[in-house]
């Protein structure tokens, strides 16, 4: 599991900045999408190596 930064952009164009345990970027960003459906930006970035 790597440490993940994700930031949501919202319809309404606020943000959302979280971190999360994940085992890769994909799962970081399927798993926020399924939490956040109206998101209209998901971004992950590893912070860890």
């Amino acid at each position: 599991m790597k440490s993940y930064r994700i930031l949501i952009t919202q319809p309404d164009g606020s943000r959302c900045l979280f971190f999360g345990l994940y085992a890769d970027g994909f799962d970081a960003v399927i798993q926020t999408m399924t939490t956040y459906p109206d998101a209209k930006r998901i971004s992950a970035r590893r912070i860890s190596a």
